[in-house]
């Protein structure tokens, strides 16, 4: 006696898809901290490959031309007394939100100047752009990218719970922006309600932590890169079609996992047709301006 929803044919029996299958579940990634403690995974920060710079205009040029140079106030116990307002209104130059430059010079870049990766992160290469403030001439190794410096402002604080809250939330995000690409020292200028910094702080990337590890309720570097290298396995295991056209989209919303969507052409897809074309004929270089 046969059961419903099968046929014998050819001495071979097939199963047929029942009728209310479910879809199969989206794939997703949990954010809860604790399951990311645990000891720092293997982290070896990439080398300088190159560097670009952009202009006023944001126009492109394959070199280090806008680099400046920190060079810091006498240190005599005096306020800088810098003017974060001198100068805006004749020179900055807003950018025009209509145009989307997403990795556009990063993938001129990389079709200019190929070569092996030296980031990683347990199995994962890595390559990422980061942008540089300044480099310090006076540090004792003017190798990229331990001479860069990176410049931060922030609110004057006058007490304990400010800087507390400073610690647990800013301080991270400076830490994240310069520890991956191995920038040694954030040199923050704390300002006053008239925008003029009164004062000057220089953290050490490596040493953030301290300010917070006896902070139970506050960030963890192991945690951080933990779930770092998870994200970075769950989407090579996400995307597994090598399609120009299509998106693969990850989001998150506080309090939930990291979820993915699908999607194709206009508006996520980020890549210009020049780069595709390039990558697919194997042309040397990106298109000239």
């Amino acid at each position: 006696m046969e059961s419903r929803g099968t046929k014998r044919e050819a001495g071979e029996i097939e199963v047929a898809e029942p009728g209310n299958k479910l879809p199969r579940p989206a794939p997703s990634l949990p954010t809860d901290p604790a399951l990311y403690s645990g000891p720092f995974p293997y982290y070896r920060r990439p080398s300088e490959l190159g560097c670009f710079s952009l202009d006023a205009q944001r126009q492109y040029h394959g070199d280090a031309r806008a680099l400046r140079y920190y060079s810091p106030p006498p240190t005599n116990g005096q306020s800088p007394n810098f003017d974060l307002r001198d100068g805006y209104p004749d020179r900055y130059q807003p950018r025009d939100e209509e145009v989307q430059e997403r990795l556009d010079h990063l993938l001129r870049w990389l079709l200019a100047h190929r070569g092996q990766l030296e980031g990683r992160l347990g199995n994962h290469p890595l390559l990422f752009s980061g942008e540089v403030d300044c480099t310090n001439p006076q540090v004792p190794s003017t190798q990229p990218p331990t001479c860069y410096v990176e410049l931060k402002t922030s609110k004057e604080m006058h007490s304990p719970g400010q800087w507390k809250s400073f610690y647990r939330h800013k301080l991270l995000k400076w830490w994240a922006q310069s520890f991956l690409p191995g920038v040694p020292n954030v040199v923050a200028g704390f300002r006053n309600p008239e925008g003029f910094v009164c004062s000057l702080k220089t953290f050490r990337t490596m040493e953030m932590f301290e300010y917070v590890r006896n902070d139970r309720d506050s960030w963890n570097p192991s945690v951080c890169m933990n779930f770092c290298a998870a994200f970075l396995s769950f989407a090579q295991n996400t995307v597994v079609e090598d399609d120009p056209r299509l998106v693969y989209l990850f989001s998150w919303e506080p309090g939930g996992p990291v979820t993915v969507s699908e999607h194709r052409d206009a508006p996520h897809a980020f890549l210009p047709p020049w780069y595709v074309e390039a990558v697919t004929q194997d042309l040397p270089s990106p298109p000239k301006d």
